[in-house]
């Protein structure tokens, strides 16, 4: 596998991955439902695949949910680095609109911007900025956002601004099938 392309310096990079696979129930409830063991080794190999691509991010903002939590800290493990990370409490269940003030609000020495949390959003979220890519890799990531999933969509911008509706185009859509061990 060949590292990933990395884009200009005034292009910005957003990945945008779903948590992985969670048990069903919680004891207390669903932000405390913990990753399964198969999601634990999915994301460990998600964190392992984005270090065969050279793939680091300068920020990761992470839902509080105890899945969330567990993926970044399983993808990091595979990565077999730290990442900078915020936990966002917006992130747990955010929206379309949410997602996108969040995106607008990154710092702008941000060039690489990891956002891990959940469906509905983030399906409905990274189909809505890619406006670009290989055909059959956009119509895999709108027809299913699985967990775990991971969209990095490159943009043509310096500003988090005007990372937009439709101005993305998608690089990679990685699910659990590019993930072998």
């Amino acid at each position: 596998m060949a590292a990933a392309r990395t884009p200009a310096p005034s292009m910005l990079r957003l990945a945008i991955l779903r948590h992985a696979e969670a048990v069903p129930l919680a004891q207390g409830g669903d932000a405390d439902r913990e990753l399964s063991p198969s999601g634990r080794d999915l994301a460990e190999r998600m964190g392992r695949y984005l270090r065969k691509l050279g793939l680091k991010p300068d920020l990761t903002l992470v839902s509080p949910s105890k899945r969330t939590r567990q993926t970044f800290e399983a993808l990091e493990r595979g990565a077999g680095e730290k990442f900078a990370v915020e936990y966002v409490q917006g992130l747990y269940h955010a929206t379309l609109p949410v997602l996108e003030k969040l995106l607008a609000e990154t710092p702008k020495e941000t060039r690489f911007l990891l956002i891990i949390g959940h469906n509905p959003g983030l399906a409905e979220f990274a189909n809505a900025l890619a406006g670009d890519g290989k055909k059959t890799e956009l119509a895999r990531m709108r027809a299913h956002f699985p967990t775990p999933c991971l969209a990095i969509i490159d943009f043509d911008a310096n500003s988090w601004k005007k990372a937009e509706r439709g101005e993305g185009k998608l690089e990679y859509f990685i699910t659990r099938g590019a993930l072998a061990k």
